[in-house]
């Protein structure tokens, strides 16, 4: 009986593992992967006539490959990603929208424009709020590049009581109120970083068009 009774158990730990270990890859690794494929497009749009950008370019292409077996290696519990070891929180937000912004065309050939705004001292923000809102921003900012052909994105973030996040792209928004064509495993894990602090998260149409992500979290207490 007692095994029969452990089975159950065991099973579910190593599902929970298994989903922890998926939401991990494709929340920190699944964006590199997508940024270095976008950079190899610009490389090979660059070749054969600026070759000197195209070289610097494979370089740091480099970089971030090693980057993200880093990040692999370090792939358990409680480890935050490697921008948040190396630059606070919005350094390292700042430097995820630099490179996909250089890197991905909006509506018209023009280059995707992201701005970062912040209010409020962040810095007392605690290691597992600062990972939750790191992903979240990350996977929105990488929705925005693949799928919404924006010109524009804006990323807010202030800290007046509770901390709100917001993502607001002006692109070609979610078709008929429905779920976006990127709906699936992102969105989900956007959510659940959010609910399992206590806090809200939503994906609606932005008041200007183009699509708007939002998530609220309680900060005492976490």
């Amino acid at each position: 009986m007692r095994q029969e009774q452990a089975i159950p158990r065991q099973t579910g730990t190593v599902r929970s593992e298994r989903l922890r270990v998926l939401r991990e890859i494709h929340d920190g690794i699944g964006p590199i992967l997508t940024g270095m494929a976008l950079g190899l497009r610009a490389v090979r749009n660059l070749s054969g006539r600026d070759e000197k950008s195209a070289a610097r370019l494979l370089a740091q292409l480099e970089d971030e490959l090693q980057g993200a077996i880093a990040e692999l290696r370090r792939l358990t519990d409680e480890i935050r990603p490697n921008a948040l070891h190396q630059l606070d929180l919005i350094e390292a937000i700042r430097l995820h929208a630099m490179a996909l912004s250089s890197r991905v065309s909006g509506a018209g050939g023009e280059q995707l424009r992201i701005e970062v705004h912040t209010r409020g001292d962040l810095s007392s923000l605690t290691p597992r709020v600062r990972m939750a809102v790191y992903r979240i921003i990350c996977e929105a900012l990488t929705n925005t590049a693949k799928h919404s052909h924006a010109r524009s994105c804006v990323v807010s973030i202030r800290l007046d009581g509770d901390l709100e996040v917001e993502v607001v792209d002006d692109g070609i928004g979610i078709p008929g109120g429905a779920a976006p064509p990127w709906s699936g495993i992102g969105l989900r894990s956007m959510r659940d970083r959010a609910v399992e602090l206590g806090g809200e998260w939503a994906v609606e149409p932005g008041a200007r068009g183009g699509t708007r992500i939002a998530a609220t979290f309680p900060v005492h207490g976490n």
